[in-house]
């Protein structure tokens, strides 16, 4: 390794250089300082970002090649091509002081390393000893010095893609960790805040859903949660066709019982329960159907009626999938022609991403297909340029039955 003389002493907080991987890329020495927003090329950053990472290690020509073209789409002229990326590698760095390209990154035979002989602090070291430590509270700091993962700006690029997704497990096993140790100590609006923050680069983590709806259910704050709960069934709707699995409903049922506290007049219970007039089906959320198909099943059981559930699953004309701006649109579509073409005691709900269960008390299996087949024709008609086509599965359920059998029609 090269070791060039320094012009700084160690020791001194002046002249120890700050370089930041995580949630944004800069190097500081002193009042000196360059970071991603200044006008340098993606490609000149992503070395630099190698170097830093190689800590030492000398990074081959090869190495730089695979990072800055992959896919082998090379340059005409490669080793040009190489040295004016780490001319301007070097340039970046001497904004800091005098000489500092040459003196941070060396020349090694076949390649290039970074000088490890210049006192620096590294985020990225501080962040992966955290993690590592048996320390739950040093866990939660590692989770401060994350913010949006590593090198955000370059995340499109192959390499620091990886490198984020492998950073970002680390960041999410520390918060789990960090929240157990925050709701251990009662500290709730931390982790309430914690799990926001990982909620932003792990939208679809369950668990971190629970444990803020948990946390802001101990602030006292139950319309909140029942909010955290409302947008990720939105989203896993819409994301991974999905529902929220019964963990997060149990937490919801707590939150929404949680607002009525104390004694309620039975005039405001009336006034609670009252809807504004409508006609057409009851539109739900699917936890709410749940009960609604629950109790018609008891009912059905004492009365001795049918009952059918019918499924509109929107499916492309062509085969394979809807993209996610046509099944939007199908689905919205879909919606506004179902609910007054359905009587006002019947409920629909949306089950999954491309899918509405629609609940038809006393009606029988013909009567059930007869109105399926209007809705599906109805459709045809209104949009007959739409991508998708209609399929419908009727489940038929006998009095006494507590589940039905599907039947396509």
């Amino acid at each position: 390794m090269n070791k060039a003389p320094s012009p700084f002493r160690p020791g001194k907080e002046e002249n120890l250089l700050h370089i930041r991987l995580l949630d944004q890329l800069s190097l500081r020495m002193g009042a000196a300082s360059v970071d991603d927003s200044s006008g340098h090329s993606k490609k000149t950053w992503l070395a630099l970002v190698c170097l830093i990472c190689s800590q030492g290690r000398t990074v081959t020509r090869q190495e730089l090649t695979d990072l800055l073209w992959p896919g082998g789409r090379q340059p005409s002229n490669l080793a040009n091509a190489m040295k004016t990326t780490l001319y301007r590698v070097r340039g970046c760095l001497d904004s800091l002081y005098p000489g500092a390209g040459h003196q941070l990154v060396v020349s090694q035979p076949g390649g290039y390393a970074w000088n490890t002989q210049v006192p620096a602090w590294l985020d990225l070291a501080e962040f992966e000893r955290l993690c590592a430590s048996d320390n739950p509270e040093e866990q939660l700091q590692a989770t401060g010095l994350f913010g949006q993962g590593f090198v955000p700006k370059l995340q499109a690029e192959p390499w620091a893609g990886e490198k984020a997704r492998q950073l970002l497990s680390a960041y999410l096993a520390a918060v789990q960790t960090g929240l157990g140790f925050l709701e251990a100590q009662g500290r709730w609006q931390q982790a309430a805040d914690l799990a926001g923050q990982a909620l932003k680069l792990a939208p679809l983590d369950q668990s971190l859903y629970c444990r803020r709806m948990k946390a802001l259910l101990q602030l006292g704050q139950p319309l909140a949660a029942t909010q955290v709960y409302e947008d990720m069934n939105q989203l896993f709707l819409s994301q991974a066709g999905a529902l929220p699995g019964d963990e997060a409903q149990a937490i919801y049922r707590q939150a929404a019982s949680a607002l009525n506290t104390g004694a309620v007049a039975s005039a405001a219970i009336l006034d609670q329960l009252a809807e504004t007039y409508s006609t057409g089906a009851y539109f739900c959320e699917y936890d709410v159907f749940r009960a609604l198909y629950r109790l018609q099943v008891r009912d059905s059981a004492r009365s001795g009626e049918e009952t059918s559930l019918a499924v509109f699953t929107a499916v492309h004309r062509q085969g394979g999938e809807l993209n996610q701006r046509s099944l939007n649109l199908v689905m919205g579509n879909l919606l506004r022609l179902l609910l007054p073409m359905l009587r006002n005691g019947d409920a629909v709900s949306r089950c999954s991403a491309s899918q509405y269960v629609l609940l038809l008390p006393r009606a029988s299996f013909e009567n059930s297909q007869a109105v399926c087949q209007r809705i599906r024709k109805a459709f045809q008609r209104q949009y007959p340029h739409s991508p998708a086509a209609l399929r419908v599965t009727i489940c038929p359920l006998q009095p006494g039955q507590q589940t039905a059998l599907p039947v396509e029609s």
